[in-house]
């Protein structure tokens, strides 16, 4: 009896093992990743070969992997014409529906919570979930209201990974917008995304809690405040981040703590004078990276960030050192391209937008 009961839990133990999980193939075994996303069951991998998909994704609470063959940059969930978002998980997704190395774009927002003059979400939608996202691209995806890439809320809890959100746009959030949820960010880029209100990266409000370790914030801005992070009456923790030339039209280009915001910052780097930290208890350790000497191919000199420069395609002549130091003051005076006196940030900037 001994030996009967044994066999039936190697059984058992067999039968929930990872090695029996089906590959359902799309476009082989199916044209629709929806389609073979119902036809699903806890622990299959739906592989999605290179393409252009427009479809609204709902993962419908299934431990299932939904994975690319060829990578994001050429696999495309297209949410184009379809008044929703690219994807939703919104039936208590565990940790272990996964999805992996897509493009998610041009994803106009979910309309059921607030109406259609409401949407939000472009390109993921996650309420009450929990799910793991792995190196893929939100871009393009704008939204009349919150989360232009990704809406979070009600107790949300979904892990990034190696992400990156780039040219999304909403009201608030342009990448992100988190309420009442506990998003992880690790290793995830923040580019040029919109908040035309405010927090063009990330918005973070009513009790959420926010960790980002390891990413990086470049250009993002805020109509208002927060053209990184926009803190309202939530907390961000921030560990090894970078924020390079983010802007906001008042304050806090790089993060804004409003009505009750905190944010934990440590051993961030902030590249630029309007990567400022501000509101609330902004952190007093948000040094600014160290201005050098940036010498351009006609002899032009700026005062600026080793940042700035390698945009410019200028050569840093180190921290601290001073036009001065390796030009000569006619070429440094003909650097101030705003005429204020200073050969600085600001002059760079202008030059970055003279190339444009």
């Amino acid at each position: 009896m001994k030996r009967l009961t044994t066999m039936f839990a190697v059984a058992i133990a067999l039968a929930a093992s990872p090695s029996w999980a089906r590959e359902i193939r799309v476009p082989e075994a199916t044209q629709s990743i929806q389609v073979a996303v119902d036809q699903a069951v806890p622990g299959d991998v739906i592989s999605v070969g290179p393409g252009w998909w427009n479809e609204a994704i709902d993962l419908k609470g299934k431990a299932i992997t939904l994975k690319s063959r060829a990578g994001a940059k050429t696999t495309i969930l297209d949410g184009t014409g379809l008044s929703n978002s690219v994807l939703r998980c919104v039936t208590a997704e565990t940790e272990k529906t996964i999805i992996d190395g897509f493009t998610i774009t041009h994803g106009s927002g979910h309309e059921d919570l607030y109406g259609s003059s409401s949407a939000v979400g472009g390109g993921l939608l996650i309420l009450g979930a929990s799910p793991t996202i792995r190196n893929c691209v939100f871009q393009k995806n704008d939204v009349n209201y919150n989360g232009g890439a990704v809406y979070l809320a009600r107790g949300a809890a979904g892990r990034f990974d190696s992400c990156t959100f780039l040219d999304n746009a909403a009201e608030k959030g342009g990448g992100v917008y988190s309420v009442q949820s506990k998003p992880v960010f690790t290793k995830c880029r923040f580019k040029t995304n919109d908040g035309r209100y405010s927090g063009g990266a990330m918005y973070n409000a009513d009790g959420s809690l926010s960790v980002f370790e390891g990413c990086h914030f470049e250009r993002n801005r805020a109509g208002y405040y927060g053209g990184g992070i926009y803190e309202y009456a939530g907390t961000s923790t921030l560990k090894g981040c970078i924020f390079d030339r983010n802007r906001a039209t008042y304050k806090g280009g790089g993060v804004y703590n409003g009505y009750r915001g905190k944010s934990a910052v440590t051993n961030c780097k902030f590249l630029t004078i309007y990567d400022d930290v501000s509101g609330g208890d902004a952190p007093t350790s948000t040094a600014i990276a160290p201005n050098g000497a940036c010498l351009l191919d006609d002899g032009a000199c700026l005062f600026v960030s080793r940042q700035s420069c390698e945009d410019a395609s200028g050569a840093y002549q180190g921290d601290g050192k001073t036009c001065a130091d390796v030009a000569s003051k006619t070429a440094a005076r003909s650097s101030d391209l705003n005429s204020d006196g200073r050969v600085d940030d600001r002059d760079a900037m202008m030059l970055l937008l003279l190339w444009r």
